[in-house]
């Protein structure tokens, strides 16, 4: 059963909606929309600190950065470590791990999530309003093939949250493009296209070299 013993949804966070043909309909109410940005940054070293289980719950207070990364962008936010001795508020982020907590990250992030969002068949575009400069995080798995642009400029993906993407964003509203290629895809279709190309004229010039010789075979048993 998805219901506990006080009739209760099991995990924290989902409303119960309807039954429809048999099944149980609830909606999670701490979910949060694609393209949204962390006030807050943690090192390999502080996460590590934290137990597999725990892990995911630290990355809905702060994004995981390598220390390349926390160089390039640790002034957009601030270290998590500030709030070690900090207690739990109703309206504040603290590193208290519980599910009213819970709730409030995940609300503080989705108030940050895309206006808009829309997939096709070689990626997906974003529009986001940032009041500054911050990282926009996607929770889509971080792959070489990806190349993204904002408001038309290429920028670089990072790859934040141990195996995610993110990218930078200028203040105010951005359009984010990210972009799928198979890696290696154009080098082949060239290697392809280049390789047909000299079969092509191998075959043309041998054919022109056939016809001006004459045939020389000779047979044992004469002509």
């Amino acid at each position: 059963s998805f219901l506990d013993s006080d009739n209760e949804p099991k995990m924290t966070g989902y409303k119960y909606i309807k039954t429809e043909n048999d099944y149980y309909i609830y909606e999670n109410q701490n979910y949060i929309p694609y393209g949204f940005s962390y006030d807050y940054y943690m090192d390999y070293e502080f996460c590590n600190e934290y137990s597999d289980n725990s892990r995911a719950a630290m990355m809905l207070k702060a994004v995981l950065l390598t220390d390349e990364q926390i160089e390039k962008y640790g002034r957009l936010m601030t270290d998590i470590k500030e709030l070690e001795y900090s207690g739990n508020t109703e309206d504040e982020t603290s590193l208290l791990i519980s599910d009213s907590a819970m709730e409030l990250d995940c609300y503080k992030l989705a108030a940050t999530s895309a206006v808009s969002f829309k997939r096709d068949n070689n990626g997906f575009t974003a529009v986001v309003e940032r009041d500054k400069e911050n990282l926009v995080f996607f929770s889509v798995p971080y792959d070489e093939g990806w190349s993204a642009t904002v408001n038309g400029s290429p920028v670089e993906v990072e790859k934040v949250n141990a195996g995610f993407m993110a990218v930078l964003v200028p203040e105010g509203e951005s359009t984010i493009r990210f972009t799928y290629i198979t890696p290696g895809l154009e080098n082949g279709i060239i290697i392809t296209l280049l390789s047909a190309i000299i079969l092509i004229f191998y075959a043309i010039i041998y054919r022109l070299v056939s016809r001006g010789k004459k045939a020389e075979t000779s047979y044992p048993e004469g002509d």
